[in-house]
């Protein structure tokens, strides 16, 4: 169960933007936990997802809109890749290497073409 003041969100990365960057700069947030799980297939086109969990304090939805959007600003414009939030989602596997069969949600709300406000109003939505 999650608390009234805490913030959970599953992302999707991929598809060739590793999510390395991304990573780095959601450490620097205060009281964060972070859960790295990778898709154990690859795309078609090439490249691969990864599924991070988060949890934080709803105090910092505004620096993750702000990491997040960043993040959007490095995907690649061709090819398919992108930031997506698994609104809902969960993983069914303690397993670090994943199928999209473990992986459930309730919605996908892609991220690239969107502000950074509207991805705080999103996260916001999420809680």
């Amino acid at each position: 169960m999650v608390a009234k003041n805490e913030l959970r969100v599953m992302l999707q990365t991929g598809r060739t933007t590793p999510p390395d960057l991304l990573l780095r700069d959601l450490e620097t947030v205060q009281n964060i936990s972070i859960d790295v799980r990778r898709l154990g297939a690859s795309f078609l086109g090439g490249g691969i997802a990864t599924f991070i969990t988060i949890s934080t304090d709803c105090a910092n939805i505004a620096a993750m809109a702000e990491i997040l959007s960043k993040h959007t600003k490095r995907l690649n414009t061709k090819g398919g890749d992108e930031l997506v939030i698994l609104i809902g989602g969960c993983i069914n596997t303690s397993e670090e290497i994943v199928g999209f069969r473990d992986v459930q949600c309730q919605k996908n709300v892609f991220l690239k073409e969107k502000s950074q406000d509207e991805i705080k109003r999103i996260l916001e939505e999420d809680v």
